[in-house]
């Protein structure tokens, strides 16, 4: 695991012009230990909680973290277990409560130091968006606004996926990873590939517990939380045209924005997409 360096990581990832309202910490909970990372401005409209998805990590956010920041809210972001510079084993998880619970920590950790703002929002982008129902479903009005970006509820080709995780079963332990094209921002697609706290191996075993936190969300009853869905017509990491639909009927008074041309990435794509994403961050925060 890549070690921390406060000055390093804020310029690599371009976040040091906000050093000044920047902290970091660890925060142990049960068997996990994660690395949070706050950006608080005295004055501020509210806080968000920013969760990444699967493969990414908090540094992945920092166009986000920037716009919102610009905006004059404050951030809290954190490293899911096995990613960036939380401990665990490199994209593995033994279950998907896990990185629930990791999320409660933080939550717990931030309150406990007196961020107790009346409009403490979260945003969730793919497996952090699954993470954000999952902790909603259990939590009711936990958040003041949510904002689900590229929701994971089925991959793209899950049902080819299952079965291929029933027929390798527990022989094979890692796949190599092949870095997809889920962004029109070809930087951004170089960068990837040269951050230090990306990794090459995806663990089998992810896909199994994965398996098992998506048949029991399946089965869940519809919940009247009001959400943001912001989906790219070109993803191909999660299957979009059952999420959406699955989602709106789950969670009624819902609204969805498809972005035509838009792909998984959707903070990291090319500006106009990207700009638009923000765009209907900001909008809906603050309607």
């Amino acid at each position: 695991m890549v070690r921390y360096e406060k000055s390093t990581y804020l310029e690599f990832y371009d976040l040091d012009k906000w050093d000044s309202i920047q902290a970091s910490n660890r925060i142990c909970h049960n068997d996990l230990d994660i690395f949070v990372q706050s950006f608080i401005p005295k004055e501020r409209k509210g806080l968000v909680t920013i969760v990444h998805g699967y493969l990414d990590h908090s540094g992945s956010l920092s166009k986000l973290i920037d716009c919102l920041l610009t905006d004059g809210y404050g951030i809290i972001t954190f490293d899911l277990p096995g990613h960036g510079h939380s401990r665990g084993e490199r994209g593995d998880i033994k279950n998907f409560n896990d990185y629930t619970e990791a999320l409660h920590a933080v939550q717990l950790h931030y309150e406990l130091q007196g961020l107790n703002d009346t409009q403490r929002s979260v945003i969730g982008h793919s497996t952090g968006a699954a993470i954000v129902l999952d902790y909603i479903s259990r939590r009711k009005r936990a958040f003041y606004k949510t904002i689900l970006v590229a929701p994971l509820v089925q991959p793209y080709l899950w049902s080819f996926s299952r079965i291929g995780v029933k027929i390798i079963g527990k022989k094979v332990k890692h796949i190599k990873r092949t870095f997809r094209k889920n962004s029109s921002d070809l930087d951004y697609l170089k960068f990837v590939k040269e951050d230090p706290l990306q990794f090459s191996q995806l663990p089998m075993n992810w896909l199994h517990s994965f398996q098992k936190w998506y048949d029991n969300f399946s089965n869940l009853p519809s919940n009247n939380e009001q959400l943001c869905i912001i989906q790219g017509s070109k993803d191909t990491t999660v299957d979009w045209r059952y999420n959406i639909p699955f989602l709106l009927k789950k969670y009624s008074i819902s609204e969805c924005i498809l972005l035509d041309e838009g792909n998984h990435q959707l903070f990291n794509e090319r500006e106009v997409l990207r700009e638009i994403t923000f765009y209907h961050i900001k909008r809906f925060l603050t309607n």
